[in-house]
């Protein structure tokens, strides 16, 4: 399938989740994801939750993870800038409404140790498919070789994604309400 005919089936797949089925799910892609990586300390980049588009619930992991978080805000240049995460007051809610900082210290992508990526479905190579416009490609593509990129998936199944991009960039990991896909086992 093209990544815009994936888009719509898991757009359509997220909004047919019901408020506990998503509950359950956030909670249990956070538990994989605790006790599959070490966390504690480290640079971690996260996205905040989109409630209209039904995405997993990150505040679980930004509010019982001892990590410094930094959350996504994009620049006046179309790339992603990294803000950190100082709490839930410190954040606007942008015409998009997403939840954004609105100032505060920065980070290189290089210094990044995680990136927790969005997405609406993978393929068994770690390719994702987002929402189009190429922002985390390109952010991801500024980061450290050292830098795990993991992504959150609601659903356990990989798609094939016919129309994949020179610039699009794998996961290393998928975490899913099942458990861990490594680039190995997608």
């Amino acid at each position: 399938m093209t990544k815009k005919e994936l888009r719509e089936k898991y757009k359509s797949l997220r909004a047919d989740l019901s408020n506990r089925e998503q509950d359950l799910i956030s909670n249990q892609i956070k538990e994989n994801l605790l006790a599959n990586f070490d966390l504690k300390g480290k640079k971690i980049s996260c996205f905040v939750p989109i409630a209209r588009f039904n995405e997993i619930n990150t505040w679980l992991i930004l509010d019982s993870v001892d990590a410094k978080f930094y959350l996504p805000v994009i620049g006046p240049d179309d790339q992603l800038k990294h803000l950190l995460y100082e709490g839930k007051d410190k954040l606007k809610q942008t015409s998009w409404g997403i939840l954004e900082p609105q100032s505060g210290e920065e980070i290189d992508p290089s210094e990044l140790d995680f990136v927790l990526v969005p997405l609406l479905t993978i393929n068994k190579e770690g390719y994702r498919v987002g929402y189009g416009k190429g922002y985390y490609d390109k952010f991801l593509a500024r980061c450290s070789s050292k830098c795990v990129f993991i992504g959150l998936y609601q659903f356990d199944e990989a798609e094939v994604i016919d129309d994949l991009h020179e610039s699009d960039i794998a996961m290393h990991y998928c975490v899913t309400p099942k458990g861990l896909l490594g680039a190995d086992n997608l």
